[in-house]
């Protein structure tokens, strides 16, 4: 057990606002380095470099729909013309064919055009008999084609997959299709979590009398696997400076790419984190910040490895998870703009702000009434799926008034 231990145990740093934080955040962290993954395997990850098209959609002039593709018509403007069928093309069909003046084929959607084609006339509308087809001459004066040109969804070369931007579903799908198999992406953040206080049990445990069960390792856990990053080790600890210590320096041991904690902070003589984070010569940046809850929140490096020191409430957690955590985890990932945005949503209760001057942040639900954005204030049963920023100086809102929301679910950048 490594102890290293400075001549004073205090620790001193300025009062941020939210903003600040995530500021300070971004410009001590940089992106992972990469590795290469198989295709299906990118769901949730973020490039290292853009992805281009390496062939145009559709490759090939193709039928919008099953009929027959016919070649030039005559000049009739009514009645019914008449077209020799030489043959019938399927989706996927290699077969080389050619029309050329009165001749047809039967085609199906997504079959590949025939030389010569000037049309696909639908089926519905045509009338085959002894191998011809009859249309009426009024449909071949349609505007409409059936055709769709090579190229005409999407051009070689074009971005299809940006670097620093989440990978979706619809970004694998056209990576699979221009014949990507392997792709390199930044890897996720390794994070360790420990959860201090004398007080806390870990699940399963028997619970003594003034006992209670340590949820925010669990909590923890779920948010981390929302945000894109692996979880590899949960230590629940009592509160002493001794085993705080020793348990950091064996979580630095196992070479996280982030630490959290949880309780500890604060000015109570059990507030423990904060000495130990001396102790083993930590670099702060900040320990106090302008919102509430989280006034007891730390950021900063710990043997290099960043480091944020939460309160113990899983309220408190989660709602700081969402406003700072991520932030880092997103930029930890290579993601380009890691600050999910704020929207304005509509009250649809009303809401106390708090008794502090300063931010007041509340776990939401949102909720859409015809085409506006909602929000009310989440059940202690309920998945939070927001958070409320509400000014402090304002101690109460009504119904039906406009607030600034952040929403949790995952983020994917822009």
């Amino acid at each position: 057990m490594k102890f290293n231990l400075p001549a004073s145990s205090a620790l001193t740093g300025s009062s941020l606002s939210l903003p600040e934080a995530r500021k300070t955040i971004l410009a001590r962290l940089t992106p992972l380095s990469s590795e290469t993954i198989l295709l299906d395997q990118g769901l949730g990850r973020i490039p290292v470099s853009s992805f281009k098209s390496t062939r145009p959609k559709p490759s090939f002039d193709q039928s919008t729909r099953d009929g027959y593709a016919i070649a030039q018509s005559p000049q009739e403007k009514s009645g019914e013309i008449s077209f020799r069928l030489i043959a019938e093309i399927a989706a996927g069909s290699t077969a080389s064919i050619s029309l050329v003046g009165g001749q047809a084929v039967r085609i199906m959607t997504g079959a590949r055009i025939p030389a010569g084609t000037e049309r696909v006339v639908p089926f519905e509308i045509c009338r085959e008999k002894e191998n011809r087809v009859y249309i009426d001459a009024r449909f071949l004066q349609s505007s409409e084609i059936f055709i769709r040109r090579r190229g005409r969804d999407l051009k070689a070369g074009r971005v299809i997959a940006g670097s620093g931007k989440m990978l979706l579903p619809d970004h694998l799908l056209m990576l699979a299709e221009n014949g990507y198999i392997t792709i390199p992406v930044h890897r996720k953040p390794r994070v360790a979590i420990l959860c201090t206080g004398s007080e806390l049990v870990t699940p399963g445990q028997t619970l003594k009398r003034g006992q209670k069960i340590s949820g925010n390792g669990v909590l923890l856990q779920g948010l981390l696997q929302e945000a894109g990053a692996k979880c590899i080790r949960v230590t629940t600890v009592s509160d002493s400076l001794e085993a705080i210590t020793e348990q950091l320096d064996y979580l630095l041991s196992l070479s996280p790419d982030l630490i959290i904690t949880t309780g500890g902070m604060g000015p109570g003589k059990f507030d423990l984190l904060e000495q130990v984070f001396t102790r083993l010569q930590g670099e702060l940046f900040y320990n106090s910040l302008k919102i509430r809850p989280g006034k007891s929140t730390m950021f900063g490096l710990l043997a290099g490895v960043a480091f944020f020191g939460l309160p113990g409430p899983p309220p408190a957690v989660r709602l700081l998870f969402h406003e700072l955590v991520t932030v880092a985890l997103y930029r930890l990932q290579g993601m380009r703009q890691p600050v999910p945005p704020l929207h304005k949503a509509r009250l649809l209760e009303p809401v106390t702000g708090g008794r502090s001057r300063h931010l007041n942040l509340k776990g939401g639900i949102v909720v859409f009434d015809d085409t506006t954005l909602c929000v009310r204030l989440a059940g202690r049963r309920e998945q939070v799926r927001a958070v409320l920023h509400l000014r402090g100086r304002k101690r109460s809102l009504a119904a039906g008034e406009t607030v600034k929301i952040r929403l949790v679910a995952p983020h994917c950048g822009c």
